[in-house]
């Protein structure tokens, strides 16, 4: 019996320490002042136009004040990329961009956040009218981070952009690239789950370039390289568009 109280005292004394050290400085008080900071910017989001001053001075300190207080938890870089996302959206792009440097410079290890960075930062020129800034940030995304989600999206991106401009020759030479870079990636990782990611987006390249028989084939050649009843659910969409032209 006395070893049992022994036990039990010396797992609620480890209990009262772990809670302590949460509760002083660590994870739990950076992701409390992390969702205070999002339930005010919640507030602003439902009346933009008549939020005052002093709720975005709010939010904004709110993520500093995390940022310098618990820079190593885990919270922190998801803190990060919002503040930077937060001052986009308010288009306060100097300190935006200011942001995204410091994000790169410090989170240049973690491909998701670097990443995420330089699409931020990118898109940010973008919204300057900067683009040659811009399409560097892309290239760096697409080059650099290949493996990431933004990065394989980011040859159809470019694309797009062109397009939207009516910039048909540029727009028609990016997807020209963006064929090129797929059908290497798709090669490269054949049977891996990015490879089938990069297959997917081969067969969008070339149904966005008309080149129906061509994705077509690389369907097929999907279906046989990735045989499942999800491969099956998520292709039939092309199927279809590609019968239908």
């Amino acid at each position: 019996m006395k070893r049992i109280v022994i036990i039990l005292s010396g797992i609620l004394i480890a209990v009262y320490v772990l809670l302590s050290i949460l509760g002083s400085g660590g994870e739990y008080a950076a992701e409390r002042l992390f969702y205070k900071a999002m339930k005010i910017d919640q507030r602003i989001a439902d009346n933009p136009d008549v939020a005052p001053p002093a709720l975005l001075a709010s939010v904004e300190n709110t993520l500093q004040k995390l940022l310098k207080k618990y820079p190593k938890t885990t919270i922190a870089k998801r803190a990060d990329i919002t503040l930077a996302e937060f001052y986009i959206a308010h288009k306060e792009y100097d300190k935006a961009l200011s942001r995204i440097n410091i994000i790169i410079k410090t989170h240049t290890p973690d491909p998701a956040i670097s990443s995420t960075a330089h699409f931020l930062k990118g898109a940010v020129y973008e919204k300057q009218n900067m683009w040659p800034k811009a399409l560097n940030e892309f290239e760096i995304l697409r080059d650099k981070y290949p493996s990431t989600k933004l990065g394989m999206q980011m040859p159809l991106y470019i694309g797009k952009h062109y397009e939207a401009k009516g910039e048909q020759g540029l727009a028609g030479k990016a997807y020209a690239d963006a064929v090129s870079f797929y059908e290497k990636s798709a090669g490269a990782n054949r049977g891996k789950p990015i490879g089938y990611i990069y297959s997917t987006l081969f067969i969008q390249a070339h149904l966005i370039l008309k080149n129906y028989d061509k994705a077509g084939d690389i369907l097929e050649e999907t279906f046989r390289t990735y045989p499942s009843p999800v491969t099956f659910v998520e292709l039939l969409p092309y199927v279809e568009s590609i019968f239908v032209e």
